[in-house]
């Protein structure tokens, strides 16, 4: 997988910077995720994206083993130089190198916005053991004194587009899906003092500004030392202090119902043709599919009354996961992405209940794989997913009895025909 061409570009180009004018967390942040993720002896914890390691750095005297994972050597290099104790592995938030349900905790410092989020968050569901927790953490300039606006300008006019946390589209895939519990928060009031080139360092060390050519990040940086030379609160300084606000949030994989014949509605996946299929927040299914869904290759390869809607686990795509595939809800194809039901013991005829109003399904066949999904499998052996080979991990399609609505979260009750 890929990471975001300028994070890339950038974070490698400015590790330097990035360790040297990065500030701690707050210390009350970080009390707050150690405690909130109970992170302690006897634990291990992901430390996913860890960058130079100043977050794994400042969690390692909670006494928990930590991992860290992060994909851009320059970066990796300097977190091995000052953490030589912590292991540290090669991998992003989409491909996470660690076998299943194998850490207690997941943390992620300023770095959740750069994901592909519901490819991370399923990643992260699929390394969690099942009674673990996610925390993530951001430290935002506090905006409220008049010079630190004025870097803002600097600043957001070197941006041209790219992911940042402040607008919030990172919650999408939390807010889309119920592979997580609900978003928790807390927000804490921190500094950073240092010299003027502290803060420069600091604007130095943002991924777009690092990846800019030598000559316009100069000009960036210089007017970045203008500021802090002429204006009056920062002129003649020694030392600067930049007000931050630290964002604390965590949350617990999402339990689905006990009992193998319940389970829940994890994501509601379309797309206007083919794969993958995106996550939506709620969707209307009607006698030929899900509103706003469509097919590539429609009827009568795809999209008949009895291929109406396709059905996918989260269990199956980190048992795909495990074998080195790519697989995520929504990759193969499937509009509804259940957790919780017995996938090995489905047949045909057995029909779901989604939610207490919600449409009534009824299983009609096997989704044979195509040549469409061909690129999520390692030497494109999409083969994983048939029900002739495997049908513990293969698509359903379904019939719709009776139409309604359904969101993620809906409960779905497994009838048995015969």
């Amino acid at each position: 997988m890929a990471i975001h061409e300028s994070a890339a570009k950038g974070f490698a180009a400015g590790a330097d910077a990035y360790e040297r004018g990065r500030p701690e967390y707050s210390p009350e942040a970080i009390d707050r995720l150690i405690q909130e993720l109970q992170i302690g002896p006897g634990k291990r914890v992901l430390d996913l994206a860890a960058g130079t390691g100043k977050l794994t750095r400042q969690l390692a005297p909670a006494g928990a083993e930590i991992v860290a994972v992060e994909p851009i050597a320059e970066m990796r290099a300097k977190l091995e130089a000052a953490s030589p104790d912590v292991e540290a592995l090669e991998g992003t938030a989409e491909a996470i190198p660690l076998p299943s349900h194998s850490v207690d905790a997941v943390v992620v410092g300023q770095a959740f916005h750069w994901f592909d989020g519901i490819r991370a968050v399923s990643e992260i569901r699929r390394v969690l053991k099942p009674d673990g927790a996610l925390g993530l953490i951001w430290q935002a300039r506090d905006p409220r004194l008049p010079w630190i606006e004025r870097l803002d300008e600097i600043i957001d006019r070197a941006d041209d587009g790219h992911p940042r946390f402040r607008t919030m589209d990172w919650r999408e895939a939390f807010d889309r899906t119920a592979l997580f519990g609900p978003l928790q928060a807390a927000d804490f009031e921190t500094v950073q003092s240092g010299s003027p080139e502290t803060i420069v360092d600091r604007v130095a060390s943002i991924s777009y500004v690092a990846a800019m050519p030598e000559a316009r990040r100069g000009r960036v940086l210089d007017e970045v030392r203008e500021l802090l030379a002429t204006d009056p609160e920062t002129r003649g300084a020694d030392i600067v202090e930049l007000p931050y606000r630290a964002h604390v949030y965590w949350t617990r994989p999402t339990i689905a119902p006990t009992g193998p014949s319940t389970g829940l509605v994890a994501s509601i996946n379309v797309s206007p043709g083919g794969v993958p299929k995106r996550p939506i927040p709620r969707a209307h299914v009607h006698w030929r599919g899900l509103e706003g869904d469509a097919h590539s290759k429609p009827e009568p390869i795809h999209g008949t009354p009895a291929q109406a809607v396709c059905l996918y686990a989260v269990e199956a795509i980190e048992r795909v996961r495990s074998d080195g595939h790519q697989a995520f809800p929504g990759s193969y194809g499937e509009n509804l992405t259940l957790l919780g039901l017995d996938w090995a013991g489905l047949r045909r005829g057995d029909r779901m209940r989604i939610g207490s109003a919600g449409p009534l399904l009824e299983l009609t066949d096997f989704a044979t794989p195509c040549d469409t999904q061909e690129r999520w499998f390692v030497d494109g052996r999409y083969g994983r997913i048939s029900a002739r080979k495997h049908p513990e991990d293969a698509r359903w399609y379904a019939a719709v009895v009776e139409q309604g609505d359904v969101e993620p979260g809906d409960e779905v009750h497994l009838i048995r025909t015969f």
